[in-house]
């Protein structure tokens, strides 16, 4: 007889990609809190409009995004590196 909590071994494998997606979560927003220091100091001491970086903040925030869908249950696809990297070309130009 095995127990009820057992039998969904789905389940068990999700939550391991949970805790997975939640140590990622925590790096890139570390590391868009820093791309978007970077952006900002050029912005202000240059007319040059870092549009690279601004691509690589959309892509970014795109990934916080679908890994929050997918530890809040509202999807069963994984984010990066199951998927492709969003891509970052919808800053506007």
């Amino acid at each position: 007889m095995s127990k009820p909590g057992y039998k969904d071994q789905s389940m068990w494998i999700r939550l391991v990609f949970m805790a997975l997606y939640w140590g990622l979560i925590n790096l890139a927003v570390c590391v868009f809190g820093f791309l978007l220091v970077i952006v900002t100091i050029i912005k202000l001491a240059s007319r040059y409009e870092p549009y690279t970086l601004g691509g690589w903040l959309t892509s970014l925030s795109t990934f916080i995004q679908q890994s929050f869908r997918f530890l809040a249950f509202q999807t069963e696809e994984k984010p990066f590196p199951f998927q492709a990297w969003p891509n970052g070309d919808d800053n506007g130009h």
